[in-house]
C-alpha cells in the first residue's frame, strides 16, 4: 500500500513516465528537468524562474508548407506554471520527499508548460488563406488543346497543428510539422492524353452591357466564366453549375449587381450567374447533350430567347447537364466584347439540332402605386416596367443526318408575369427646379410567338426562323389593354 501510495504522490509532482522506482535507500540521483540536469543544493525558487526563462526563449523549427520558420516557445504560444515547477524543484531536491523516495537513479521532470492556442492561431489562420489551394484537375488548353497538367491541393489544418505544437512542448520537440492535408485531383493528365476536341458540338452568344453602369455585372459575368472555362467533362460526367461556381458571396470574388428575387430585379452579390448559366444551357441544348436539371427565369430575360434561358441561385437553384457521348467534352466560356460566348467541343457531330417554341398562352401584368415620401407630392416615377407572363411549348428536335432519324423532347416553360410598379410621392411641395428620377428605362418586351433555329450537320451557324405573331410588334401589350407608361 505504501509502494503505491508513493507511486501516485510522485507522478502528481511532475515525473516523466521514464521515472525509475527503486528503493528509498538508494542516495545517488541524477535529477534533469525538460532533458537539462538540475545540480543540487541550489535555490528552488531562483532556479524554477531561471530554467522557465530559458526554455520559453529557445526557439524551436516550425515547418510550414517547404517553410522553415524559427520562433521561441513562448513567441508560439507557451505558457510555463511556475509556481508548480517550483514545487516540483523543492520537492526533487529535497531529499526526504516522496518523489526523492519514489525516484530511482534519474528523476526526470518535464517542464510543466500548457499551450495558448489564441496567440498562434491568428497567424496560422492568415497563413491558411495563403496555404490552401484546391486540387485542380489536368485539363486541356481552351486556346491549343495541350494538356495541363493537374496540381494537388493542400489544406492548413489550423488545430490540429496547435494540437502537435502542444504535443511537442510536453517532449521537448524543437522541431515541428504544420498539418497540412493533401487533396488529391479528380483528373491526371494521362487521361486526357488522346482528347479530340477540334469540333464545335453545340454554341451560343448572349449580349451584355460593357459601359460603366454596368461594371459589376461584367466582373461577375468573367468570375463565373473563368471558374468554368476550359473544364473537361468525361464521358458520363455531369456539370454541376452551383458545384463549379460556388457560392455567390464577396469571399468569392463576387460583387453586388442587379439580381432577379420574385420575379423584381434587385441588388444582390453575384448577379451575371444566370447569363453564363442560361448561354451555356443553349449551348448545351444545340450540342444535344442530356439536360439534367434546368429552371426557367421567373421573367423572362432580355439576352436570351424565352426557353432557352436558365437559372441559378445558390445553394437550391441549379442548371446541370450530362456528357452523354463516348468522348470527352471541353468546356469554353468567354467574355469580351459585349458576348458571352459558350462553346462544346468534342471529337464529332452527328446531328441536326433545332430549337422550336411556342408562345402559348400570354398572362397580362398589372400596376401597383406605392407610397414614397422621398418624392415631392405629385411626382410619379416608374419603379419597374411590367413585363407580361407567359406559358411556352419547346421542343428539341435531334436529326441523326447519316440515318434519317430523328427524335423529339417536350418542355413547357411558365414565366409568370411582372408587375408594373410607380413610386408616388407624398413628401411636400415641389421644390424650384426640382428634376424627376429617371425611372425604369427598359422597353416594351416582345417575343416572336413562334420561332424554329437550328445548329449542327448541313447548316452554317444558327439559322432562324420566326413569325412574330400577336407577341412580337412593338406595341402588342397596349393592343392587349395592359397599363402602359406615359408617351406609349
Amino acid at each position: 500500500m505504501r509502494r503505491h501510495l508513493v507511486l501516485v504522490v510522485a507522478l502528481a509532482l511532475g515525473l516523466s513516465e521514464g521515472a525509475h522506482f527503486a528503493r528509498a535507500s538508494e542516495t545517488a540521483i541524477r535529477i534533469t528537468l525538460a532533458g537539462d540536469v538540475v545540480p543540487l543544493g541550489v535555490d528552488a525558487s531562483a532556479l524554477a524562474e531561471e530554467r522557465a526563462r530559458t526554455w520559453l526563449e529557445e526557439p524551436v523549427e516550425l515547418e510550414l508548407a517547404g517553410r522553415r520558420l524559427r520562433r521561441s516557445r513562448e513567441a508560439l504560444g507557451a505558457r510555463v506554471d511556475v509556481a508548480r515547477l517550483r514545487t516540483w524543484l523543492s520537492a526533487a531536491l529535497d531529499e526526504s520527499s516522496p518523489m526523492r523516495e519514489a525516484a530511482g537513479p534519474t528523476l526526470p521532470l518535464r517542464m510543466p508548460a500548457s499551450l495558448d492556442p489564441n496567440v498562434l492561431r491568428p497567424w496560422l489562420e492568415d497563413q491558411k488563406r495563403t496555404i490552401d489551394r484546391p486540387a485542380k484537375d489536368a485539363t486541356l488548353d481552351p486556346e491549343t488543346g495541350d494538356v495541363v497538367p493537374e496540381r494537388e491541393g493542400r489544406v492548413l489544418d489550423v488545430w490540429a497543428t496547435l494540437d502537435r505544437i502542444a504535443d511537442a512542448l510536453s517532449t521537448n520537440a524543437t522541431e515541428i510539422a504544420a498539418v497540412i492535408e493533401t487533396r488529391a485531383p479528380r483528373r491526371v493528365a494521362a487521361e486526357l492524353a488522346h482528347a479530340d476536341v477540334a469540333t464545335i458540338l453545340g454554341d451560343f452568344e448572349t449580349p451584355y452591357n460593357g459601359s460603366g453602369d454596368a461594371a459589376e455585372r461584367t466582373h461577375n459575368l468573367r468570375v463565373v466564366a473563368s471558374k468554368i472555362d476550359g473544364l473537361v467533362m468525361m464521358p458520363g460526367e455531369v456539370f454541376d453549375f452551383n458545384g463549379v461556381v460556388g457560392e455567390r458571396s464577396l469571399a468569392n470574388g463576387f460583387k453586388p449587381a442587379t439580381v432577379i428575387a420574385g420575379g423584381e430585379l434587385v441588388d444582390g452579390v453575384g448577379g451575371g450567374a444566370c447569363q453564363i448559366a442560361g448561354t451555356l444551357h443553349a449551348a448545351a441544348y444545340f450540342a444535344g447533350l442530356e439536360i439534367v436539371e434546368r429552371v426557367p427565369h421567373s421573367r423572362p430575360s432580355s439576352y436570351i430567347k424565352l426557353g432557352l434561358d436558365a437559372a441559378v441561385a445558390w445553394p437550391n437553384i441549379n442548371f446541370r447537364f450530362r456528357n452523354d457521348r463516348a468522348y470527352p467534352v471541353l468546356v469554353r466560356l468567354t467574355v469580351r466584347g459585349g458576348w458571352v460566348r459558350a462553346e462544346l467541343r468534342g471529337a464529332e457531330r452527328r446531328e441536326l439540332v433545332s430549337f422550336v417554341r411556342r408562345i402559348d398562352e400570354v398572362l397580362p401584368y398589372d400596376e401597383r402605386e406605392v407610397n414614397d415620401p422621398s418624392l415631392p407630392t405629385g411626382i410619379r416615377v416608374l419603379s419597374q416596367r411590367g413585363v407580361p407572363g407567359f406559358v411556352v411549348s419547346t421542343w428539341r428536335v435531334l436529326r441523326d443526318v447519316e440515318q434519317n432519324a430523328a427524335r423529339s423532347q417536350a418542355t413547357r416553360d411558365r414565366y409568370p408575369p411582372t408587375q408594373q410598379v410607380w413610386r408616388v410621392g407624398s413628401g411636400g411641395p415641389i421644390p424650384e427646379g426640382y428634376e424627376a428620377p429617371v425611372g425604369d428605362t427598359h422597353g416594351e418586351y416582345t417575343a416572336d410567338e413562334y420561332l424554329v433555329a437550328s445548329q449542327g450537320v448541313g447548316v452554317e451557324g444558327t439559322p432562324t426562323t420566326r413569325r412574330a405573331g400577336r407577341t412580337g410588334t412593338n406595341g402588342w401589350t397596349a393592343r392587349l389593354g395592359m397599363p402602359q407608361p406615359p408617351g406609349e
